[in-house]
């Protein structure tokens, strides 16, 4: 039997508890896991889940599913399915970015996502050198986007102009990192990406292999471009004061009340080594509270009186 911290076993019986309805009354009794594969430089953790209904689930993760046993007597049996159909989904949503990815390159991704709907249909040379301008598009429209944002940096007198990709692409990768080998490999991969689009624009015996070429790369840069930009944005990943680790994650308790305020009690543990930081109370906004409420719909309610007085704190000038 595999080791495994307690924030992980609590972050199995959350998942398996969140797919389980309410109304059955069952609940998660056992957690045992049973090993870890790597497959496709992606590993996968194995759970044995027991319910207090004598029911028993396999549970895997990167993406986390759940199997019942009854259906699939083997963990072999299980983690193949679990494979195929991480391979099918990811191939269905290849074309949707993430939510960060959404935020930072919506645009210019809408318009990637074209281009492989252009390439599902292609016959043609033709219909091949359409991909290459649709890849274009989207470059341009990522320089387009970003060209006036507040982390631009421009050194030269004179900004580029918005249709020379090749230089904006440098002048991202400058202001986005200074990390040398980041930031060299993105100018290079963004300025061999826009000749490639280019290229396969205009190449009257574009193949079917040269069009997948040029999306592919056109994908990178985008998911490239949104890397450099989440690192740019967010803090210094934290790091775990016992183990040195980084998979250090926020944890929070169940909505409290405190000295006449609700929240959360708030600390950081380590799934690693399982190392707290103390706790701290993070108090909710007015609204915050009551589209919870809303969403319970009953299952869960302050006190009356309690949802008074904060109605009396929010209306009261002075309780600021």
């Amino acid at each position: 039997m595999a080791e495994m911290t307690q924030l992980e076993e609590r972050q199995i019986r959350d998942y398996v508890d969140s797919q389980t309805p309410e109304e059955s009354g069952d609940e998660v009794d056992i957690v045992q896991k049973v090993g870890r594969r790597r497959v496709a430089h992606e590993n996968h953790d194995l759970y044995d889940v027991w319910m207090t209904s004598g029911q028993r689930w396999w549970v895997i993760t990167n993406m986390t599913n759940l199997y019942l046993q009854d259906d699939f007597k083997s963990l072999d049996q299980a983690f193949t399915y679990h494979i195929g159909l991480n391979a099918v989904l990811r191939e269905q949503f290849a074309v949707q970015p993430d939510e960060e990815q959404v935020e930072v390159v919506g645009k210019p991704w809408r318009r990637y996502a074209g281009a492989v709907e252009a390439l599902a249909t292609a016959e043609e040379a033709e219909d091949f050198q359409a991909v290459g301008i649709r890849c274009r598009e989207s470059l341009l429209a990522l320089v387009r986007d970003n060209i006036g944002a507040s982390w631009v940096r421009v050194h030269e007198d004179k900004p580029p102009q918005a249709a020379n990709a090749k230089a904006w692409f440098g002048i991202f990768a400058n202001s986005l990192t200074g990390n040398s080998k980041p930031r060299t490999y993105f100018k290079s991969l963004g300025e061999r990406t826009w000749d490639l689009a280019v290229w396969l624009q205009h190449y009257v015996d574009a193949s079917e292999i040269d069009a997948e070429i040029v999306l592919g790369a056109t994908r990178e840069v985008l998911r490239t471009f949104a890397l450099l930009h989440a690192d740019y944005s967010q803090p210094v990943e934290q790091r775990c004061p016992e183990c040195d680790s980084y998979q250090v994650v926020k944890e929070s308790s169940e909505v409290i009340e405190k000295d006449g305020a609700f929240g959360t009690l708030l600390h950081d543990e380590c799934a690693a080594c399982g190392w707290r930081s103390e706790q701290s109370f993070d108090e909710w906004p007015r609204e915050r509270l009551r589209r919870l409420i809303d969403y319970k719909t009953g299952a869960w309610s302050p006190p009356r009186r309690s949802m008074e007085d904060l109605e009396v704190r929010d209306t009261d000038p002075g309780s600021a």
